[in-house]
């Protein structure tokens, strides 16, 4: 078959030079059109143009041979990716893309496709309208209690790790103007909320508005996760966030209390948890920033104490 058909089309650049950059980056690269090749032939795939976004993956629409419409993803393979077939086994459409076949490690996949496939990032509508289809759709994911063992990262591992690497770099980047308190707060809440939660769900991870997409059988589906196990309320943040900028408004703290309650109800969690949650979020994603020499470090910094005179710490 694989004389047959035409070689699978390479790695967009910008992704194939962010791929170059990570530890083992250069020999995946090499490999991908063997390995591209072989899941085609032993799934009787045809295969399009790969899709131009993404970060650390090789995704393009494709057809089974019953002429069923698909999308085949195969990641480089790295700790945020190893649970998404996982997770989109457990969650079985709901919310989210269907998972239709799986490679033995995990890394490729074969997904449902989304028709006509939109980004909400990308929908014109209003910002509050985006907001409740989005808080509907990560429902849907949080739909069902995670037990037993998912093969999944436990969000409170993961967290006690962003917290220590916080306090880390608060002690030494010492950016001049910033509140150590404030940190030292958000760091706390990343090691102390997933131990109070009152559930425990598969997370997405990467809720943003990139990556839910519109869908036929749903009005909006989840793609790409970086899924863990653990509170709900660490989920929201870059939905609320990114529908529009919430700080770009005159009263972002205004804008943002009216978007906290119009989620609260949707989602069954309570408006200070949740701005806790995105106020821990945001410190630890500042000093990520600092840590780079990037100056949105700085401005989120200034976005946590809004956060935090909502969240009542």
């Amino acid at each position: 078959m694989a004389g047959d058909l035409p070689a699978p089309l390479p790695l967009p650049d910008a992704v194939a030079a962010n791929v170059r950059l990570l530890d083992g980056g250069e020999g995946w690269l090499r490999g991908l059109p063997d390995a591209l090749e072989g899941l085609r032939d032993a799934w009787g795939l045809s295969l399009g143009r790969p899709y131009s976004g993404g970060s650390c993956s090789w995704a393009a629409p494709a057809r089974t041979a019953d002429g069923t419409r698909a999308v085949l993803k195969v990641s480089f393979p790295h700790r945020e990716a190893s649970g998404e077939a996982a997770a989109l086994r457990f969650w079985a459409g709901e919310g989210a893309v269907r998972l239709l076949r799986r490679s033995g490690d995990g890394f490729a996949l074969l997904l449902e496709e989304c028709t006509p496939g939109t980004p909400m990032a990308a929908a014109r509508t209003p910002a509050d309208e985006l907001l409740t289809a989005g808080a509907h759709a990560l429902a849907g994911l949080w739909n069902r209690e995670a037990t037993g063992d998912l093969g999944l990262e436990p969000l409170a591992s993961v967290l006690t790790e962003w917290a220590g690497l916080t306090r880390e770099r608060l002690d030494r980047l010492r950016p001049e103007g910033v509140d150590p308190g404030l940190v030292h707060t958000a760091a706390d809440l990343l090691e102390s909320l997933p131990a109070t939660a009152a559930r425990t769900v598969v997370l997405h991870g990467d809720f943003n508005p990139g990556n839910v997409l519109a869908a036929e059988r749903a009005p909006w589906l989840a793609i790409d996760p970086k899924p863990m196990a653990g509170d709900p309320g660490y989920d929201l943040w870059p939905l609320l966030q990114q529908v529009d900028d919430p700080f770009a408004y005159p009263d972002p703290e205004a804008v943002l209390c009216r978007r906290f309650a119009l989620v609260s109800g949707i989602l069954g969690e309570p408006v200070d948890r949740l701005a806790a949650w995105c106020l821990a979020r945001t410190v630890e994603s500042a000093f990520d920033h600092l840590r780079l020499g990037r100056p949105r470090g700085r401005a989120e910094l200034g976005q946590a104490a809004v956060l935090a005179r909502i969240a009542g710490v």
